[in-house]
C-alpha cells in the first residue's frame, strides 16, 4: 500500500504537463432529455466525443442518444516475465461498440476479435502454450449520474458482464464488475479524473473467483486542437495478492476531427506482476 501511494504522488507531480482523455464537455446549453435512440440528438447539440480509451480510466459521459461510437485497440502488445516464465499477447481489433439509449445512458458491446497468446517456461519448455482466435464478449451499460454538457465535473456509473465465448483464449467463466469514473475540468486545456473499479474475475488455476479493486488517477492536457496527451497512474489489488501492484500509462492522442481520434502509447509497470503494454487505437462516431 505505501508503494502505491508513492506512485500516486508521482502521478500528481506529472499531472501539469501531460494528459489522458478529452474530458471537457462544452456544447451549447439545451435540454436534451427528450432525445432517445429512436429520436437522435441533433448533431449541432452533440457533446464532444470522449472515448473510454486509451487509458484504464473510463469517461463518465455516455454517447449522445441515437448515435453510434466505435473504439478499438487496432493493435496492442502485452509482454510479461515472472521468474522462469514469460510470454506475450497480441490483440487485434479488441473493440467497444456503443449506442446512445438516452441523453445519459448508453449500451455497449465489447468484442475481443482476435488474440494471439504465447506462454513459455524456460525451466520446462514442455509447458509452453499457444492460443489464437476469437475471445470473450462483454456487455456494458453506462449512465452519467451527475454533470452535464456545461458543467466542469461529471460522475458516471458502468456495470458490465463478460461472457466466456473465447474458450482458452478468454478468461474461462462469466465475470462481472462495476466502475465509478469521475472528471474535473481545472482549466480549459487541463483536466484530471479517476475511477474506482471493482471486478469479480475467474482464476483458471484454482477454479475459483476473486475480487480485484482498480483505483486510478489520470490527467489530460490539450496542447492544441490536434494534439493532447495523458499520464495515468493505476493500482491493482486482489485477494490473491499480499500487496498492491501499479503501473504508469502515457501516450498522445490526435483529434483528426470532431468525430475521429487516434491514440498510441504504453503502459509501464511500476511493480512486479504487471504486463508491459504498447498500443495503437482509433475511435470514431456517427
Amino acid at each position: 500500500m505505501p508503494r502505491f501511494y508513492a506512485c500516486l504522488l508521482l502521478g500528481l507531480a506529472l499531472a501539469s504537463p501531460a494528459a489522458a482523455q478529452k474530458l471537457q464537455n462544452d456544447t451549447v446549453s439545451v435540454d436534451k432529455s427528450k432525445y432517445t435512440i429512436f429520436r437522435p440528438t441533433p448533431r449541432k447539440y452533440m457533446r464532444p466525443m470522449v472515448p473510454d480509451r486509451p487509458g484504464i480510466t473510463e469517461s463518465p459521459y455516455s454517447v449522445d442518444a441515437g448515435h453510434f461510437q466505435y473504439e478499438t485497440d487496432a493493435l496492442r502488445l502485452l509482454t510479461r516475465r515472472e521468474g522462469s516464465t514469460y510470454g506475450h499477447d497480441w490483440y487485434v481489433n479488441h473493440a467497444l461498440a456503443k449506442i446512445g439509449l438516452t441523453d445519459r445512458t448508453d449500451f455497449q458491446v465489447g468484442v475481443d476479435s482476435y488474440t494471439d497468446t504465447r506462454n513459455y517456461n524456460a525451466a520446462d519448455p514442455s509447458q509452453s502454450q499457444l492460443y489464437r482466435g476469437f475471445g470473450d464478449v462483454t456487455l456494458r451499460l453506462k449512465h452519467t449520474i451527475a454533470g452535464d454538457d456545461n458543467s466542469r465535473w461529471a460522475l458516471g456509473l458502468i456495470g458490465y458482464v463478460t461472457l466466456p465465448t473465447g474458450g482458452p483464449r478468454g478468461d474461462g467463466a462469466v465475470e462481472y464488475g462495476v466502475v465509478l469514473p469521475a472528471v474535473y475540468q481545472i482549466t480549459k486545456p487541463w483536466s484530471i479524473g479517476g475511477q474506482v473499479a471493482a471486478a469479480v474475475y475467474w482464476d483458471r488455476d484454482t477454479q475459483a473467483r476473486y475480487l480485484q479493486l482498480t483505483p486510478t488517477f489520470t490527467t489530460d492536457y490539450q496542447f492544441s486542437k490536434l494534439v493532447q496527451a495523458f499520464v495515468e497512474l493505476v493500482g491493482y489489488w486482489d485477494v490473491r495478492q499480499a500487496s498492491w501492484r501499479s503501473s504508469i500509462n502515457v501516450g498522445p492522442q490526435l483529434d483528426i476531427s470532431d468525430n475521429v481520434q487516434l491514440d498510441f502509447g504504453t503502459h509501464l509497470p511500476v511493480t512486479h506482476g504487471v504486463d508491459r503494454e504498447y498500443f495503437l487505437g482509433i475511435s470514431f462516431r456517427r
